[in-house]
């Protein structure tokens, strides 16, 4: 198996966008940009930093500008420093799901259920999945279907103080400290081999993490009711006991980060990562693992065009549009499973733009600015749609 370690800012699971719709631009968020280190997993050693010869390798710039038909191009370009863009194949994939029978050994062994139900669900695949839902004793709470939901009352109570979603206030935390809970490294290894016992196969990751300390905690904690009151914190108490790391990770593959967002929540950030993990000394306090795949035997290779090539493709979609300004800010290179109707995937190699509209509105005379997502085969320079 092979681990990246990233030091960036992280988001708690949120929903965000809505794919090819304007959306209100977000807070600037450098979690996008990826710096890795090799680590070793749980029981297994890493490859060298060296991920491949560099020969062959294609480069791209770190910025982009230009303006093209129109659309402005202050483009920061942003590829995983792991990528093998001389040694890339087309390739196919499925679908992970967790074993709900290894999933409850990792997870609920020793504890005492107090309600359990085993049921059917749905992937989006419209087939129909065994679903496991327990509660426990202590208050854990454990769901495995398509996805992996584990959950702990530790988490409530840090999730009132490490806020991503609302009252954004993660920036209080470092996101490189070591704590004395332990390496971060350490611990991402043992969540890893907790993940891939209940039934995942994830060998190449990169992850991000925030150092939770519980003298920020204390002074951060803020919690609301049903009706938007403030709670009172009086009762509560913060000690090193509560120190914990929160970590996002992203599937990689060939060196590239695999794409985790939808049609519906386009945009990329770690807020929608497939891994989020919070771990205290205790152990996981909370888990989701969600849309990880399985990829088939490397096919044909692909090249990639120049990036001067795929700008024109997003300039030609914005620059006719009358009314509105167009400023492509960001790109990312990822690869893009794109479902198919049997429901398996093609992998693409592909480009996120990040799109800024800015413009008066015609009804109210007033200025806005949104952020929208465009997706560009950097193979062949066509748009990618879901």
């Amino acid at each position: 198996m092979k681990v990246k370690k990233n030091m960036i800012a992280v988001m708690l699971l949120v929903c965000i966008g809505c794919s090819g719709c304007a959306k209100e631009q977000p807070k600037a968020d450098a979690g996008n940009e990826i710096r890795s280190e090799d680590v070793r997993n749980a029981g297994n050693e890493t490859e060298s930093g060296d991920t491949g010869s560099t020969a062959g390798r294609q480069d791209f710039p770190e910025t982009f500008q230009e303006t093209i038909n129109g659309v402005v191009f202050d483009t920061m370009i942003q590829v995983s420093e792991e990528e093998e863009l001389g040694n890339l194949h087309h390739a196919t994939a499925t679908l992970q799901k967790p074993d709900m029978e290894k999933a409850k050994a990792v997870f609920s062994e020793g504890r005492t259920a107090t309600e359990e139900r085993n049921e059917t669900g749905s992937g989006e695949d419209g087939r129909e999945y065994p679903s496991y839902t327990g509660h426990y004793e202590d208050g854990a709470f454990l769901s495995a279907s398509t996805v992996l939901v584990y959950s702990t009352p530790v988490f409530e109570k840090i999730y009132g103080a490490f806020r991503l979603d609302h009252d954004y206030n993660a920036d209080k935390y470092s996101k490189d400290a070591v704590m004395e809970i332990g390496d971060p490294r350490t611990i991402f290894d043992a969540a890893l081999k907790d993940i891939n016992g209940a039934g995942y196969q994830l060998e190449e990751a990169a992850y991000d993490y925030y150092a939770l300390d519980h003298e920020t905690m204390a002074k951060e904690y803020r919690a609301l009711d049903k009706s938007g009151n403030e709670i009172s914190a009086d009762g509560l108490s913060w000690g090193a006991e509560n120190d914990c790391y929160f970590f996002a990770a992203v599937q990689q593959h060939e060196g590239l980060p695999v794409y985790f967002g939808s049609q519906d929540f386009p945009e990329d950030s770690e807020s929608n990562r497939p891994v989020q993990v919070l771990y205290s000394a205790g152990g996981i306090e909370r888990l989701e693992v969600s849309r990880l795949y399985s990829f088939s035997e490397p096919g044909d290779a692909v090249s990639l065009l120049d990036f001067g090539t795929v700008a024109e493709t997003v300039s030609k979609k914005y620059g006719d549009v009358i009314g509105a300004s167009y400023t492509v800010k960001r790109a990312k290179l990822y690869k893009m499973p794109v479902k198919l109707a049997d429901g398996t995937y093609d992998v693409k190699i592909a480009w996120l733009f990040e799109v800024t509209e800015s413009g008066t509105d015609s009804d109210t005379g007033k200025e806005y600015e949104y952020t929208q997502y465009m997706f560009v085969d950097a193979a062949d320079g066509t748009e990618v749609l879901f």
